[in-house]
């Protein structure tokens, strides 16, 4: 359809099209479909599909999946031109039920993610950002020295820093940096590694078909995003349409309050470290959380006797313990 001075409407109609098919990987001009391989792309689809659904749920609010598009479209358009292909930006997002359209922003904009947890040490940040060489910021939870506003979109801040000394070209389509749940590689600094796309779309499309888990499901967000478990945590839900419920640093530190949580909730799945795994159960002693249908360890060795301890609490008789730190593994 070609633009006309005489039908702005059909204009504009045609113009907003075309974007939401790009969004969810269809060719605007219908040819074919385009790769669907982004976390982005596959975002906007699940979008599409369940609009008016709750996407994400945090202490005070929460915000549907058309309303976590809308953000990431607007902050991916604040992005164009300062950032892209090749680059990071990093995201200092607070544990909030918007914190996913941050990162699905970045994403749309062509860049990857390098997730900042607000409150931590600056000099840390600071190497971190100069370790993946960034040089944009998008923060709700304020800005750093030598970090310039430029623009805002809802409750984020686009900000740029000084130009690094030494650019680094991160590998290509890596979706973000993080850090290993257990630590670094042997005698390397404490340093983000690139996560690719394809990475945490093939534990997806493996582990949600396994666990029989989709829109009706309700899963935690519990570990920080500057984790790549926590990054992989996110896109269990927010990829098969279901609710991700975001627990607070507050929440997060106090098993008693965390499992009264679950249980006000009605948490379906829940992600977790094993040695937070066992605070949990000791905790949530004597309590029931009949919702609760699986339980996803990962991130660190697992000890032969937590399965019998959970089992024995019986605390969510029916729950399946899975360690997925590689392919799903029932335990």
């Amino acid at each position: 359809m070609n633009p006309t001075p005489e039908q702005p409407e059909l204009d504009q109609l045609s113009a907003d099209l075309a974007g939401l098919l790009g969004r969810i990987g269809l060719d605007p001009a219908g040819e074919r479909p385009t790769r669907r391989d982004r976390i982005d792309i596959r975002f906007a689809a699940v979008a599409a599909l369940h609009p008016g659904r709750v996407a994400a749920q945090d202490a005070e609010e929460s915000a549907t999946y058309l309303e976590l598009d809308l953000l990431a479209d607007d902050i991916a358009r604040r992005l164009s031109g300062r950032a892209g292909p090749g680059q990071a930006v990093a995201v200092r997002a607070r544990r909030t039920c918007t914190a996913a359209a941050a990162v699905v922003g970045t994403m749309r904009s062509g860049a990857a993610v390098l997730p900042l947890e607000p409150g931590h040490n600056p000099g840390l940040q600071e190497f971190l950002m100069r370790d993946a060489g960034t040089e944009m910021v998008l923060s709700d939870s304020g800005l750093l020295r030598d970090e310039i506003p430029v623009a805002k979109a809802g409750p984020f801040v686009v900000a740029v820093r000084p130009e690094q000394a030494v650019r680094r070209q991160l590998p290509e389509r890596t979706a973000f940096l993080g850090l290993p749940s257990a630590g670094g590689r042997p005698g390397r600094a404490v340093a983000v590694e690139p996560v690719t796309h394809l990475d945490v779309l093939s534990w997806v499309d493996v582990a949600l078909p396994m666990l029989e888990t989709g829109p009706d499901d309700v899963w935690t967000f519990y570990h920080s995003m500057s984790l790549d478990l926590g990054m992989r945590e996110m896109w269990g839900p927010l990829l098969s349409g279901a609710r991700a419920v975001v627990v607070d640093r507050d929440t997060a530190s106090d098993a008693r309050e965390f499992a009264r949580t679950l249980t006000e909730h009605q948490v379906t799945v829940l992600t977790q470290l094993p040695s937070a795994f066992t605070r949990l159960t000791a905790a949530a002693a004597g309590t029931r959380i009949p919702s609760l249908r699986h339980v996803l360890l990962s991130g660190e060795p697992l000890p032969p006797s937590y399965p019998a301890a959970w089992h024995r609490a019986a605390i969510a008789p029916q729950a399946t313990l899975w360690d997925v730190s590689g392919s799903p593994t029932r335990v």
